[in-house]
């Protein structure tokens, strides 16, 4: 019955096998005993991850499909775990490959730090009580904020850390406010007794408002969202992929979480049009940006405030394709940081007005490049395209009026806009700043290749397996 998404699950498992042989194994360690121990160790690795998946699927086929269950009534929160422990070891691994190869003097220190947050992301997901749930997500800000502040290398860089320290903490007074309050009336700190005690419509709403600034300025959601873009810009590739895949996952988890067991449908009247707010806020300012990786971070900030709108709606459905969107988000966020990376590390700049003629001068950096912007706008087969089918589907039904203004800016403002810059690069003439005499730019790659190949198998397979369990 299943032997279909098998395959593709299985093909999955041999590139990812075969990304990290050849990033990692082959190129720094030429000792035969430490290569048969390190496969070793990857094939039990990927092995769990797989068992885990193949798990998950029967479960959530039969589990979150349901029409008859809203998802604030939810009481079983460990089968929501699966798409945010999946992309915390998929993007880390791919985080450590690229600082592995491409940064290694950050290598050492970035792993310390990467310790410390796996630490601290278990204490945040398994907590059931509020205390160690709030104690879990600050911990991630301490490692978070060193990375930052110390690999760098301007004084630009300083801020942006020191900025994104003070919205956290700004954040987190809102979260110290709710969490109080639902202490207060309920004498524990239990989330699991939440949704045992009747609130009136003033405390609901006052509860999603707080919770929703509280873990929105992490995702982030306007207007807390101007410390993200400066993170990104001043900080270094293998961070930023952690940063746009994990992090900012991890608050998407805490407010899902909680708010599956707070009844949210008196509060959609004033989070709705706030999220919509800062759709059209992030949609029109792709259209300055002269920073590749400002652009890339713009999109980030748009997808999220659309992937939490799917969520705060309260179906079951569109909770389905926010997780999916959740998943694909990280992937195609990752990849298109890797590109910047990439084109940065050549031409030695990442402003657009300097940067283009890909086309010409690297071929197989222009292929990829296009190759993710054709499954950024959701090329058919991929999972960003059946999240956001699903997502469009049940949105119609829902509400038609949001329906028309997000399609509006997500697929015909922000789109146009985002591949306008990116357009410029790939194809624009290249002989108004460059000059042969002076510069030779590589081509990709064989590693390079190996990891945009290896997500856009992904891209194909993970949902084709998907739609196998779930149609």
């Amino acid at each position: 019955m299943y032997f279909i998404p098998e395959s593709f699950n299985f093909l999955f498992l041999l590139s990812l096998l075969f990304l990290c042989y050849t990033t990692i194994i082959r190129v720094k360690f030429q000792n035969l005993q430490l290569n048969i121990i390190l496969i070793i160790f990857l094939i039990y690795f990927i092995y769990v991850l797989y068992a885990f998946y193949f798990s998950y699927f029967i479960e959530f086929s039969h589990y979150t499909l349901s029409l008859e269950l809203p998802t604030f009534c939810l009481s079983d929160f460990s089968k929501f775990l699966f798409p945010f422990v999946y992309i915390f070891i998929l993007i880390t691994l791919t985080s450590l490959i690229y600082c592995f190869s491409y940064n290694f003097s950050e290598f050492f220190n970035f792993v310390i730090y990467v310790i410390f947050i796996f630490i601290g992301g278990l204490i945040f997901f398994l907590s059931n009580s509020l205390f160690f749930f709030f104690i879990g997500y600050e911990s991630l800000l301490i490692p978070s904020f060193l990375i930052l502040y110390q690999f760098a290398k301007t004084r630009k860089s300083v801020e942006a850390a020191y900025l994104m320290f003070f919205w956290t903490q700004f954040g987190a007074l809102f979260l110290i406010l709710n969490f109080q309050y639902l202490f207060f009336i309920n004498n524990s700190t239990l989330i699991l007794t939440f949704n045992t005690f009747i609130l009136s419509n003033q405390e609901l709403i006052f509860l999603n408002l707080t919770l929703l600034i509280g873990f929105g300025v992490k995702f982030p959601i306007w207007p807390f969202y101007e410390w993200l873009p400066k993170a990104h810009v001043e900080a270094s590739t293998n961070f930023s992929i952690f940063l746009s895949g994990v992090l900012v996952k991890f608050a998407f988890f805490g407010y899902v979480k909680l708010m599956l067991f707070l009844n949210n449908e008196h509060s959609l009247l004033y989070i709705t049009p706030y999220l919509i707010i800062g759709i059209v806020d992030s949609s029109l300012k792709l259209y300055y940006q002269l920073d590749l990786k400002k652009l890339v971070a713009y999109s980030t900030v748009l997808e999220m405030h659309w992937l939490l709108l799917a969520v705060v709606s309260g179906q079951s459905f569109m909770l389905t394709a926010a997780f999916l969107m959740l998943i694909s988000h990280a992937i195609v966020s990752a990849n298109f940081f890797l590109l910047v990376d990439m084109i940065t590390r050549r031409f030695k700049t990442r402003l657009i007005s300097e940067v283009s003629g890909l086309y010409y001068l690297v071929p197989n950096l222009y292929f990829f490049g296009l190759m993710w912007i054709v499954i950024f706008l959701g090329f058919p087969g991929t999972i960003l395209f059946l999240s956001e089918f699903l997502f469009f589907s049940f949105l119609i039904d829902f509400d038609f009026a949001t329906f028309i203004i997000i399609f509006i800016f997500t697929y015909l403002i922000s789109a146009s806009f985002f591949f306008k810059n990116w357009f410029n690069v790939l194809f624009n003439n290249f002989s108004f700043f460059f000059n042969f005499r002076n510069n030779n730019i590589i081509d990709l790659d064989f590693r390079e290749i190996s990891i945009l190949l290896f997500y856009i198998i992904f891209m194909f397979g993970f949902s084709i397996s998907f739609q196998f369990f779930i149609f």
